[in-house]
């Protein structure tokens, strides 16, 4: 998120709202523990702790290398493909909500462009707020009335794109759809594509990367279409219910080889 999450060598950081107003949480590798250290300022030890909680959904902290291992290995095609690149996880967004716009935005285009979209909407539709540790002026993540109140022609999507984030908003602010982190997926996933201009990908990256679905699995992706046909032997009915895994173990095999 644009002006709210920074990434750097050493590790991650996210403005949050607290009980004291705007704070700032930070998850550090530490390499002499082999481990994750996770700070937060401005906010309250009931806080800390929700947040070590979403953190550790966040970096996959609590899946199991080895069950991962024996799964993946147990899958033909896919074995040879898990195995070059050991240690991978599932990474999550800190919240579904904004993952759902963000995805919605990211259709049909680059990561990149994605971003830049998305950064479009929080300052269309988003409040000004002083950074709490660098000061400097952001926008926050708009709220689903914020985002029906802004026409977002500001936001260089499609105008049927913009519709889509806006009936997506209306449906959440009148109770139509819910974006709580515990809900049933498949339930989710089926409420997210009653809403015009959701489709499948969408309702399965953003069950994948929002609402920690293990099994999710995008397969309309341009990148997954490709590598599930140079791999025809891939099984995906075997890895369930693991098949985000799959789409990670995938991408990154994509990505190394357009390495140059």
């Amino acid at each position: 998120m644009p002006g709210l999450e920074t990434v750097d060598e050493s590790g991650y950081e996210r403005v949050v709202e607290t009980a004291k107003g705007l704070g700032w949480f930070r998850v550090d590798h530490r390499t002499e523990g082999n481990c994750l250290r996770l700070s937060l300022w401005n906010g309250t030890e009931a806080e800390l702790l929700a947040i070590t909680v979403r953190a550790r959904k966040m970096f996959d902290l609590d899946a199991d290398p080895a069950a991962l291992d024996r799964h993946m290995n147990a899958n033909g095609a896919l074995s040879e493909i898990w195995q070059r690149y050991p240690g991978l996880r599932l990474t999550r967004a800190w919240n579904g909500f904004e993952a759902v716009f963000a995805t919605v935005l990211g259709q049909l285009v680059s990561v990149k462009f994605g971003r830049i979209l998305t950064k479009e909407l929080m300052t269309a539709a988003g409040r000004l707020a002083a950074h709490p540790r660098t000061g400097i002026t952001v926008n926050l993540f708009p709220s689903a009335t914020e985002i029906l109140s802004s026409d977002l022609l500001e936001v260089r999507t499609s105008a049927k794109r913009r519709s889509t984030l806006h009936a997506l908003a209306s449906a959440i602010n009148h109770g139509d759809l819910s974006l709580e982190a515990t809900q049933d997926s498949i339930g989710l996933k089926r409420s997210l594509r009653n809403i015009a201009g959701v489709g499948a990908w969408t309702a399965e990256y953003a069950a994948l990367r929002g609402f920690d679905d293990d099994d999710a699995f995008p397969a309309t992706d341009y990148v997954l279409k490709r590598e599930l046909k140079n791999h025809a032997a891939l099984n995906l009915e075997a890895v369930r219910p693991l098949r985000g895994y799959a789409a990670i173990a995938l991408w990154r095999h994509h990505a190394q080889r357009e390495q140059p």
